[in-house]
């Protein structure tokens, strides 16, 4: 059997198939990457696919279910030059993936193969978590499940556990007028002037939110189209997309009904996740933060995330969720880079608790 190699070293393989989500082929030739190096290693294997795109599960032994189920994915946003390279200095893996999130998909490979015989743990390696996660979904349709889910996806340098994240709304505002030549704006009705009105309008249904406080819901305008193409033609047409991330405070449906009535635009639901959150007295989590704790020699924060993982999609099972991660900095930017010695510590950390929470025995059915 070939013996496994470092987690960073395995990052950087994975790295080099630059598998940006819409890049199917990229993703794809990764999974099959994957696979053959959890495989060549004894562990069980087995891949689906979503409309041409693959999703691998990888578990101790044989069977969709085990009592503790990883997930990290395996696409990444298309980077740019900077990003792109690949390399370590001075302790730091730096290149897109290294943290957000192969670096946490390498580190979960090396799980797997170290619990080989001795945990019953499985993992849900997505891939295409960037674009919504889609490929997760279909695993739980199809019945791939666990009693405790732990999502390497949670960037930050300081321990912690992710107990709640914000809820994703994504809405499309139309607004409509009446076209003409820019030189006689009297003779139109300009539909980017009445996108725009109604739009500062919305901005007043989010108050600001400051850094330390953070817990509330907000709204960021993310695209805009006025249809055109030339500086001197009056739009009849305008729309924008914005990305609401919503709390317990609020609902979606609540959120459409006061945008609707302040702007006085057309308004399309295109996207709608739930808000997660997850009980931080349920023993499982306990357990975890306990072992962090005593394993790193310093406090594991629980925190509520603004972002969205996969947790989104595996909420649906009614089991304690929640999202931790190999220590990084800068995910989606250009200086992306994960702390190698944190690689390491925290591969030695989870093995240690999957053997602890679910030790070897019956596999999963």
């Amino acid at each position: 059997m070939k013996r496994s190699i470092s987690s960073a070293d395995l990052a950087m393989k994975m790295m080099a198939f630059r598998p940006a989500s819409p890049d199917v082929a990229a993703v794809n030739k990764l999974v099959e990457f994957a696979r053959g190096y959890l495989a060549g290693h004894g562990v069980f294997t087995r891949v689906e696919r979503l409309k041409g795109r693959k999703v691998l599960w990888a578990a101790t032994g044989p069977g969709r279910v085990q009592p503790l189920v990883f997930n990290a994915h395996l696409d990444v946003v298309p980077q740019d030059e900077a990003s792109a390279r690949i390399g370590v200095r001075g302790g730091w893996l730096y290149g897109r993936g290294s943290g957000d999130c192969l670096g946490n998909a390498a580190v979960l490979c090396n799980l797997l193969i170290a619990c080989r015989g001795n945990a019953r743990v499985g993992a849900l390696f997505s891939t295409d978590e960037e674009i919504g996660g889609h490929t997760t979904a279909l695993m739980l349709e199809r019945g791939y499940a666990g009693s405790f889910i732990v999502v390497l996806d949670a960037g930050g340098l300081k321990p912690h556990l992710v107990i709640a994240q914000k809820g994703i709304l994504t809405l499309r505002l139309s607004a409509r007028g009446r076209s003409g030549h820019g030189s006689a704006p009297w003779k139109c009705d300009n539909a980017l002037d009445r996108l725009i009105d109604g739009y500062l309008k919305i901005r007043t249904l989010f108050p600001p939110v400051r850094d330390g406080d953070t817990w509330h819901t907000t709204c960021a305008a993310t695209q805009c189209d006025a249809g055109t193409h030339v500086y001197n033609r009056i739009p009849d047409r305008a729309d924008m997309v914005l990305n609401i991330r919503w709390t317990d405070a609020d609902t979606p449906g609540d959120i459409i009904r006061r945008i609707k009535a302040v702007s006085g635009l057309a308004v399309e639901r295109i996207e709608l996740s739930p808000m997660v959150g997850t009980d931080p007295d349920a023993a499982a989590i306990r357990m975890l933060r306990l072992h962090m704790a005593r394993a790193l020699r310093r406090p594991v924060s629980l925190i509520r995330m603004n972002g969205a993982t996969d947790a989104r999609h595996f909420a649906k099972l009614r089991v304690p969720v929640v999202a931790t991660s190999i220590p990084y900095e800068g995910a989606h930017a250009s200086i992306e880079r994960a702390s190698l010695s944190g690689m390491a510590r925290y591969e030695r950390i989870l093995t240690d608790f999957a053997r602890i929470f679910a030790p070897s025995g019956r596999a999963g059915q």
